[in-house]
């Protein structure tokens, strides 16, 4: 998180609606900034470890906008000019065991089909079931961590549609690898990096996107401005 030389870095620890959590590079010496932010109800400041929890009204900010204001009073109260906020994409989710009861029952299935066995007709409704359970689940902790659930759970039509045919077995490995494959890889955490300006007592934070060397760029701009200020010849 530290890479950008004489930036400020906060960091999204866990986000879920109306619940965040963030890491302070900086102590800060009060909440009451924090507090003051429209759609805030709670503010939980862990002067120890230098995180803060923070309960909020979903309908009255949005979680990307609260992220904004609590970078902007947090780089207020450091007096930085640049300030680096990194979050991870999948926190908050974790796979519940119906998923990997779900594998090893397609694994069983598909084992017992390449040696003919007369099982087959019992496991086929076992991974049938085990991975229909294991998908609905996934799209009820989707549905109720971020309020909505990613379309691969949609794959539940195709697997309903493969019930009692020869292809059931490719239908359950798909389904469960279209719902659950992209949470098993690895996913680099989204950083984005804000020029603080400051008018007065208001702070704003503008985005800056230049392949992520925000500190180049800012010098750039800081070198241009010095250049349009100097007397002409």
């Amino acid at each position: 998180m530290h890479n950008e030389q004489g930036a400020l870095h906060l960091e999204v620890l866990s986000a879920i609606p109306g619940r965040i959590r963030i890491h302070l590079e900086t102590p800060v010496a009060s909440t009451v900034s924090f507090r003051n932010i429209l759609g805030v109800r709670k503010v939980q400041y862990n002067a120890r470890i230098q995180t803060m929890l923070c309960l909020y009204d979903p309908a009255v900010i949005t979680e990307e906008r609260l992220i904004i204001r609590l970078g902007a009073v947090y780089a207020a109260q450091a007096s930085t000019k640049l300030l680096h906020v990194k979050r991870c994409e999948e926190e908050g989710f974790s796979m519940a065991p119906s998923g990997y009861m779900a594998l090893g029952c397609i694994a069983l299935d598909g084992a017992l089909t390449a040696m003919g066995s007369g099982l087959t007709n019992m496991t086929r409704w076992l991974s049938v079931g085990s991975t229909l359970a294991a998908v609905v689940e996934h799209g009820y902790q989707e549905l109720h961590v971020r309020g909505a659930f990613d379309p691969e759970v949609m794959s539940v039509v195709y697997l309903f549609n493969s019930i009692g045919k020869p292809n059931s077995i490719q239908a359950c490995l798909v389904a469960w690898a279209l719902t659950f494959g992209r949470h098993l890889l690895p996913h680099n955490p989204r950083e984005q990096m804000y020029m603080v300006r400051r008018k007065g007592t208001n702070v704003k934070l503008t985005p800056i996107n230049d392949g992520g060397n925000g500190v180049r760029y800012a010098g750039e701009m800081i070198t241009r401005g010095m250049q349009m200020m100097a007397p002409k010849p």
